[in-house]
């Protein structure tokens, strides 16, 4: 259940399911003894059953959660992928929570006093250990809880006497207030990972545009692997005219301008590019996994064809041209800087020009190999 999370808030909340590796195994264990010795002395056979259900029921959470990090280390998961992964870590967690709640159920209707202290404290031990590692997802925590400890506390309550009334009264009060540290602590935690996760975006984000800075471009060339058969693509430009249009129409229209660039750029490429803003008027389209030189030739055109269409933030229409250059080079073979300032170069050759498109290519580069029409 998403409770309206954010995407990234949602992976990242489900991604602490796997984080109970040390609970779980220490819980399976607690299970196993606890069980055990219920089923010796009062030999009911399915207190056995729910014993035995318990441990494998831990090893299988145990086994889910080896595999769900094990997934995350290798890519980065898709709402699908949490949502998949959340099904199956919550299918084990209440798998568990019944076998411990029909433990301490049958536990409680024995005369067994023994018997009855053990189970009272592996259901609380059970339910604050929820309480604490798994409120990150409040309706499997809140529904574990009420399978572990709702049957519990009836078979409590039934058993007559004073004593077991009074634990009865405080099972039901320790439940509520269970529930409501889960609501809390899931509050508490996703209001750090929204904050966390908005630090990071920030620190990787163009406050004014929302498009990606230097730091994210880095990050990014950085992650392309090397390749023989693959060219990267650095497009840089700048605005032709931007400082007539800031001193004509003030600086707050300059920043509209610079939003709606940055809007059309988001909605006109496609991943892998991307599109970054390095300061002022200057940007950079990234553009991997190139495999034909045309493909570069024709985003330089495609982002010339949208940038150029007017823009409505006045009382008029505003138009702005574009000078951009750009460089390539095979996959994972140059340094960002080097392409940067070849593509630099491209773009100050055209802006001489009065504007449009030019190129900068490394003398050693063979597109022959990538296309018959380079």
């Amino acid at each position: 259940m998403r409770y309206r999370e954010a995407d990234d808030v949602f992976t990242t909340l489900v991604s602490e399911l796997h984080s109970t590796l040390t609970p779980t195994t220490i819980m399976g264990i607690t299970i196993l003894a606890v069980g055990l010795f219920a089923y010796e002395s009062l030999g009911n056979t399915p207190i056995l059953i729910a014993t035995i259900g318990g441990a494998i029921a831990s090893l299988g959470k145990i086994a889910v959660s080896l595999a769900h990090r094990r997934a995350e280390t290798t890519k980065r998961s898709t709402v699908a992928d949490a949502a998949r992964w959340e099904k199956v870590q919550g299918f084990f967690i209440f798998l568990i929570a019944a076998c411990v709640g029909t433990i301490a159920t049958i536990a409680f209707s024995s005369r067994d006093l023994s018997v009855h202290i053990l189970a009272a404290s592996l259901t609380f031990g059970y339910c604050a250990g929820v309480t604490v590692r798994i409120s990150v997802r409040p309706f499997i925590a809140a529904t574990t809880i009420l399978i572990a400890a709702l049957p519990t506390t009836i078979s409590v309550m039934l058993y007559g006497d004073t004593v077991h009334w009074i634990l009865a009264a405080m099972s039901a009060i320790f439940l509520f207030a269970a529930l409501q540290s889960v609501l809390h602590v899931y509050r508490t935690t996703t209001r750090e990972i929204r904050l966390r996760l908005e630090m990071e975006r920030q620190a990787r984000h163009d406050a004014l545009t929302g498009l990606y800075n230097r730091t994210a471009l880095r990050e990014a060339y950085s992650s392309l692997g090397r390749a023989d058969d693959l060219l990267t693509c650095v497009h840089c430009f700048d605005l032709d005219g931007f400082k007539e249009i800031n001193d004509r129409f003030g600086h707050a229209v300059g920043d509209a301008l610079l939003a709606g660039i940055a809007e059309r750029l988001r909605e006109s490429l496609e991943p892998p590019a991307i599109a970054v803003r390095i300061g002022g008027d200057e940007f950079v389209i990234l553009q991997p996994d190139v495999r034909d030189p045309a493909e570069a030739e024709n985003l330089a055109r495609q982002i010339l064809s949208v940038l150029g269409r007017p823009y409505r933030l006045v009382a008029e229409e505003i138009t702005i041209g574009i000078s951009l250059g750009y460089t390539m080079a095979l996959a994972g073979s140059a340094e960002l800087d080097h392409m940067m300032a070849s593509a630099d170069k491209a773009s100050y050759r055209a802006k001489r020009n009065g504007g449009g498109i030019d190129r900068e290519l490394p003398p050693t580069l063979d597109l022959g190999k990538f296309s018959l029409v380079a």
